[in-house]
């Protein structure tokens, strides 16, 4: 019988993910807004200050909005009053949003906290002093949850999963990883522009609607970019180009992308591309 008794285990494990886990229970969608995380040497550079003063605590146990605010500064725009949330960590991170690193100018790849791999240089000021750091991110979208949590929604740590946020708008995000630790509040963390896309308030729920691959440092990716002989610009396959597609490409090194007759590329995407310094050349 126990080869019966795991097939209905996974079977109801599929049914849980399927569905939205734990009886379809809905989890807060939270949006996330631009802000900076200070090293304790930043600190003291840009504040002459040993530690943070916690103002408010905020969702995740353990973090707060502090009384610090600094202005983003980059080759082309300039961000002001920009919240520092404690404590500090070991390297300064700044996460802003596409918009935002499209106004200052930058090209912050998506990564989850913590993970500062090619982030964009940014500089800092707070008064009369400035630092330069290479700190900023585009905080990729994912799930907070205790263990008990995940046990009940049937996925584990690093997993990644499909969520219906039921805003105003309502939208799918694919390609969500789940965070998994016991200091963690049930939620899921999005930018304001996801969070304006899919017209989320301060209520705002969201669901589990089922499990994909696990990429849980980079958005997910459709299909492999075909690079063509030579010098000639790189195709993609399928009909439609995507922000997804684009940012596939460039970190598989594409620099030139040739949209193929046929082929239809998101505005979007274009804008993306734009941004990352990536050409586009339409061929035959």
């Amino acid at each position: 019988m126990e080869p019966v008794e795991t097939i209905v285990r996974e079977v109801l494990q599929r049914l849980r993910q399927e569905t939205g886990g734990s009886n379809g229970r809905l989890i807060p969608a939270e949006m996330s807004a631009r802000h900076v995380h200070l090293s304790d040497e930043d600190l003291k550079i840009l504040f002459g200050l040993d530690r943070l003063e916690e103002v408010r605590a905020i969702s995740q146990p353990g973090q707060f909005l502090s009384g610090c605010r600094v202005r983003l500064i980059g080759p082309k725009g300039i961000l002001e009053n920009v919240a520092v949330l404690g404590p500090t960590r070991k390297q300064t991170q700044v996460e802003v949003s596409m918009t935002d690193a499209r106004a200052l100018g930058i090209q912050a790849p998506v990564r989850l906290s913590g993970d500062l791999k090619d982030a964009a240089v940014i500089t800092l000021q707070a008064g009369n002093t400035v630092l330069t750091r290479k700190a900023a991110i585009v905080a990729q979208r994912h799930l907070h949850m205790t263990p008990e949590d995940a046990a009940g929604f049937g996925v584990k740590d690093g997993q990644c999963v499909r969520v219906r946020v039921l805003g105003s708008r309502p939208l799918i995000l694919e390609g969500v990883p789940v965070r998994v630790t016991a200091a963690s509040s049930l939620a899921l963390h999005m930018d304001t522009d996801e969070a304006n896309a899919a017209g989320a308030g301060k209520d705002t729920q969201c669901q589990i609607i089922g499990v994909c691959e696990s990429v849980p440092h980079t958005d997910p990716v459709r299909e492999p970019v075909r690079e063509t002989a030579g010098t000639e610009p790189a195709g993609l396959p399928g009909k439609l180009i995507t922000e997804a597609d684009i940012r596939t490409a460039y970190r598989n090194g594409c620099r030139e992308l040739c949209v193929r007759k046929g082929q239809l590329i998101t505005p979007l995407a274009r804008d993306t591309a734009r941004t990352m310094g990536m050409k586009v050349t339409y061929g035959g």
